[in-house]
């Protein structure tokens, strides 16, 4: 069914209660002790506080206008005054649309005498959502402004939900659907959205993105599914039940500046969502936090934090060797308590007896087994720590296998213990979170589409290569980046990238982008014979850009695996540098790592100097302090880099050895 044939529908359970006696009392004695007044129908206008805002049937006021001609107006209005003079009818609002028709119609006069009684603007509400309830029920959209209405004079929503009959968590819900663009909201009166919509929508703060999010979704769907608007809203966060968000807590998370996005209309009291981005980098400090301890309290020679534990096959298996758990080593003290919790858990008749017994036996035990490690294997051996299914996982005892290069296909182990495996690269990304890989590696792909652009004669050769490599070499399997479909995903690398739509690169694109778009003739999007009468080099201008926006470099992390950058060949092909487009600061790329990975960063460009000052810096001047430093260098991370890339770092080791003290001041 299209947006426009949807029906506005009421909340599955709207927890209409019954009107409590007591203030079924209070308002029916307020309109009995109201004094009966005679106003002229010329004083009488709709009140801002009647709840109604659906048009009455043209039918049903025709038909109450053709009563009052015939016998007169039977029921008074409910008023209460306003600042011009004017009275606002609360309740009765047909009564007056059928009197104001008579007088469009000439049959009564503005001077006609209305029977009506005047109560407060605080009962004028009341009586408004009392008589629009009584008629019928009320839509979505009048409960949302006559609940906005007594909030906003004070009430709580307990409050408004006892005084109209409904529960607090309904009136909840609907007053967050008070928050929504008014383009919305009025979208919902006429029965162009419904509330699973809207509630939908409400995940989102900010007005203007609420109606950007509703016109994008309906303009790729043809109309928008709350669930597929949901999804849009939140496809970068995660569930507050998340096993990474439960790990790190909610106080850590808000603590950071995280804001969790409640779900008022969840079926789970406190359901919401996080930004998965900052739970990541929260999940990954923590995980670091705990490998340093680790590292230092029991003294293995290096430590380290991963999404994923070490394994026994694919690339952890070139990389590391997971030693054997040596078999524990108890004290007499801790033997004899052992034997004693095995006989107490034996006799024991409940199962959370033997569970609290069964914490105390597996705590004696991790200490032995911690303490059967020796000096000698913790000297050559470190400590990773990982998240397996929201709990910590350590693995102690684990060997970076040493990258000595051998005879290809030769991998042996012999009697003493040494070992020779065949040279592989390590994986120069990790440590690095999935989400910082993803936005790097956009920023790096824009970069080099900007870079290809200038360099037409290259580019027109590299589009030719991939356009035979799919008509003579159709099982080609050369790793390149063109997408020869052709796909554009400038709006995903933008929203990616730290640096998004104010990056140089960006911007360098965008710029050609408008030049060549003011060179195409009239009327091309339907008719390709009008590319006839460009000129050569226009054509070749167009197959420069188009090439170049075809590149797609993005990174991603499957199974704890990164995939292989395919920027390497066409960057070295280029004599491409991305500092020449990306500058690192703290605000796109350095305050995204951790205090560690911006001491190694510093390390890494020969800045040992200043990676030691970041000592008792908090993380956030440690990345001020590190982009005030690499600014005079030319330093790029390894894993945003082609392998044959060399880092230059020479000025940088100048600027750390020669102006040490004045960066220091």
């Amino acid at each position: 069914m299209s947006v426009t044939e949807s029906k506005a529908k009421t909340p599955a359970k709207t927890s209409k209660k019954a009107v409590k006696p007591a203030e079924a009392a209070a308002l029916k004695a307020a309109l009995e002790a109201a004094q009966i007044e005679m106003v002229p129908l010329s004083a009488l206008v709709k009140s801002p506080l009647n709840v109604r805002i659906i048009p009455y049937p043209v039918e049903s006021v025709r038909e109450m206008a053709d009563s009052i001609l015939a016998v007169g107006l039977i029921q008074n209005l409910v008023v209460h005054s306003l600042p011009d003079g004017l009275s606002g009818v609360a309740a009765g609002g047909r009564r007056l649309a059928a009197l104001q028709l008579l007088l469009s119609e000439q049959r009564i006069d503005a001077g006609y005498l209305v029977v009506v009684k005047r109560v407060s603007d605080d009962l004028a509400v009341v009586a408004s959502m009392v008589e629009n309830n009584q008629r019928a029920a009320m839509h979505p959209a009048e409960q949302i402004s006559g609940f906005r209405t007594l909030s906003e004079q004070g009430k709580t929503p307990a409050q408004i939900g006892d005084q109209l009959g409904y529960s607090s968590r309904h009136v909840q819900r609907m007053l967050k659907l008070a928050n929504l663009a008014p383009e919305l909201l009025a979208l919902l009166a006429e029965n162009k959205l419904d509330v699973e919509q809207c509630q939908a929508l409400s995940l989102e703060n900010d007005p203007v993105r609420q109606v950007e999010i509703y016109e994008r979704v309906k303009a790729q769907h043809s109309y928008a599914p709350a669930h597929m608007l949901k999804r849009a809203i939140t496809d970068t966060e995660i569930g507050v039940n998340h096993s990474r968000f439960v790990f790190i807590g909610r106080e850590m998370y808000e603590s950071a500046g995280g804001v969790v996005r409640e779900d008022l209309f969840s079926a789970q009291e406190g359901d919401g969502t996080a930004d998965g981005v900052l739970v990541g980098r929260l999940v990954q400090e923590k995980l670091e936090s705990a490998a340093l301890a680790i590292e230092l309290q029991e003294g293995w020679s290096w430590s380290l934090a991963r999404e994923g534990a070490v394994r026994n096959y694919g690339d952890d298996r070139e990389h590391y060797l997971l030693l054997p758990e040596p078999e524990a080593q108890y004290t007499t003290d801790e033997q004899q308590r052992l034997d004693e919790l095995y006989a107490t858990q034996e006799a024991t008749e409940t199962f959370e007896d033997e569970a609290a017994i069964q914490v105390l036996i597996d705590e004696i035990e991790n200490a032995a087994s911690i303490r059967a490690w020796t000096p000698e294997q913790k000297a050559v051996c470190g400590v990773v720590v990982s998240l397996y299914d929201g709990e910590l996982c350590v693995q102690r005892g684990v060997q970076k296998k040493p990258q000595n290069e051998v005879k290809d296909g030769q991998k042996e182990n012999d009697s003493s213990g040494s070992l020779h495996v065949v040279s592989s690269k390590p994986d120069v990304t990790e440590g690095i979170s999935a989400p910082l890989l993803k936005k790097m590696s956009s920023e790096r792909t824009l970069a080099v589409q900007a870079a290809l652009i200038q360099q037409p004669e290259k580019a027109v050769a590299l589009m030719v290569w991939r356009l035979c490599s799919c008509v003579f070499d159709y099982c080609n399997t050369t790793r390149h980046p063109f997408v020869m479909r052709l796909e554009v995903h400038h709006s995903g690398l933008t929203s990616e990238a730290p640096t998004g739509k104010s990056g140089q690169a960006w911007l360098s694109l965008m710029q050609e982008k408008a030049r060549l778009e003011a060179l195409l003739p009239e009327g091309w999007k339907k008719d390709f014979t009008s590319f006839f009468t460009l000129d050569g080099q226009t054509l070749m201008s167009l197959m420069v850009f188009c090439t170049a926006c075809s590149v797609d470099g993005v990174q991603t992390r499957t199974m704890g695996h990164t995939t292989q950058s395919d920027l390497d060949g066409v960057e070295t092909a280029l004599g491409f540098h991305l500092r020449d487009w990306w500058q690192p600061t703290a605000e796109n790329f350095l305050g995204l790592l951790s205090k560690n990975q911006i001491v190694a960063a510093l390390k890494e460009a020969g800045l040992s100097g200043a990676a030691s000052d970041t000592g008792n810096m908090k993380k956030g001047d440690a990345a001020s302090h590190a982009e005030q430093w690499l600014s005079g260098t030319r330093w790029v991370p390894a894993w945003m880099r082609s392998p044959d890339a060399q880092p230059d770092i020479a000025e940088g080791e100048a600027t750390d050895s020669d102006d040490n003290t004045a960066h220091a001041a």
